[in-house]
């Protein structure tokens, strides 16, 4: 079997069972995303549905969040995180009190 060159025409190299599946899943990703697609503007799904099919959109078009990101926060910043069981009723009223002042 000889090409014009003289070389033998390259034969495509056996596919390992997880390429096959990969190719297979390429494939079908455009119906993947109409499925997520109808799922998100289903007004009858329910809402943690809904944000599981926009999310898994999300990370398809854009990437998934990095963790742990950097910003240049102002000096004397503070950041308290607790526990819902933890915030007293005198956390919730100091929250309020500095939302409103914004």
């Amino acid at each position: 079997m000889s090409t014009k060159g003289g070389r033998a025409a390259a034969r495509p190299r056996p596919r390992t069972p997880a390429e096959k599946l990969r190719r297979k899943a390429q494939a079908m990703s455009f119906l993947a995303l109409e499925a997520l697609a109808k799922i998100m503007l289903d007004k009858d799904a329910p809402a943690p549905v809904k944000l599981a099919a926009a999310r898994e959109v999300m990370d398809r078009g854009y990437g998934r969040p990095k963790v742990g990101c950097e910003f240049d926060a102002p000096e004397g910043l503070t950041v308290i995180v607790k526990r819902f069981s933890e915030v007293t009723p005198e956390d919730e009223a100091e929250a309020d009190a500095t939302e409103a002042a914004l």
